[in-house]
């Protein structure tokens, strides 16, 4: 088995809480209430995930940079979201970074099968949602009133795949 239980219950519990943040984002808006630094979290949370899967969750070399490159993006995209002025191309970059780092990592941990399918599955859908929803963040295509459909799906695929992480590999 190439991820530790501990390492990978670990990225789990961020996954969590970065899926847990991102439906937050969604439903307390509707409620009225506003909290500005729920996307600098769930930034956070996600880079932290990452970070704790290429460190040493991970014996892939090529799945070890795309996560890292994965983390720096989400990792610059929460200093945006504290107030810190980047050029808008360093921002756009990060979102690309972050976006490709994640889809990478993950399409390269399902075909590496150094997870269990299912929670590799679940992990590159959850990559997938979020560079449709990075790529609305650069502008480079809007998504309107679908977009809370998307962020919705993103967060529970977040939710759901951090769960598995922190399941027993033992069934393969």
């Amino acid at each position: 088995m190439a991820i530790s239980r501990s390492r990978r219950a670990a990225a789990g519990i961020a996954l969590i809480i970065a899926g847990a943040l991102v439906l937050l984002s969604v439903v307390l808006p509707l409620l009225g209430v506003a909290l500005p630094y729920l996307g600098v979290l769930t930034n956070v949370a996600l880079a932290v995930a990452l970070v704790i899967l290429a460190l040493g969750a991970v014996n892939n070399t090529v799945a070890k940079i795309a996560l890292f490159a994965g983390a720096l993006g989400f990792a610059i995209l929460a200093l945006t979201g504290l107030g810190i002025a980047l050029p808008g191309i360093l921002v756009s970059i990060a979102a690309v970074l972050a976006a490709l780092g994640f889809l990478i990592g993950a399409i390269v941990l399902y075909v590496g099968k150094e997870i269990t399918n299912r929670a590799a599955l679940i992990f590159m859908i959850a990559a997938i949602l979020a560079v449709i929803t990075l790529l609305g963040l650069i502008g480079t295509f809007s998504l309107g009133a679908v977009g809370t459909i998307v962020t919705v799906l993103y967060g529970l695929a977040l939710v759901v795949a951090g769960v598995y992480f922190r399941r027993s590999e033992g069934r393969r």
